[in-house]
């Protein structure tokens, strides 16, 4: 809202020094430029050529080659991609004694669920684990 209102006042500014002065576009942009000039200085050198043959370097990107299933294990165990082997450990441990079977007894659903979460847990391990040769 308030952009909108300063946008209008910039048009009526800018339209009452043109018919003010009667300026043509090429006088009025000059106009514009030798204001600008006398409130913010230079924009620096004119002379600088940006034609876009400075541009056209191509740059080659090579992506890490990763396994998907790596990615997959470690965001099972809670932890970014290259963590050290100890970290995959602690994290082992700390979910394991968080979903174990044995803990959800009284209640036959978050039982079977935790069974599952364990697999997925001890599955991401034993990956890791190969990985590092452990």
């Amino acid at each position: 809202m308030l952009f909108d209102r300063l946008k209008n006042i910039v048009r009526s500014t800018a339209n009452d020094f043109l018919e003010k002065n009667g300026l043509s576009d090429d006088e009025y942009t000059k106009a514009i430029d030798d204001e600008y000039e006398k409130e913010f200085g230079s924009l620096g050198n004119n002379d600088t050529n940006y034609s876009s043959s400075n541009f056209d370097t191509e740059y080659e990107f090579e992506a890490p080659k990763v396994n998907p299933k790596e990615r997959i294990y470690y965001h099972t165990l809670g932890l970014e991609q290259g963590a050290s082997f100890e970290q995959v450990k602690t994290a082992y441990k700390k979910l394991m004694k968080a979903y174990h079977p044995d803990r959800h007894q009284a209640d036959p659903k978050k039982q079977h669920w935790a069974v599952e979460q364990s697999q997925k847990v001890n599955e991401a391990y034993a990956f890791l684990e190969k990985k590092f040769g452990k």
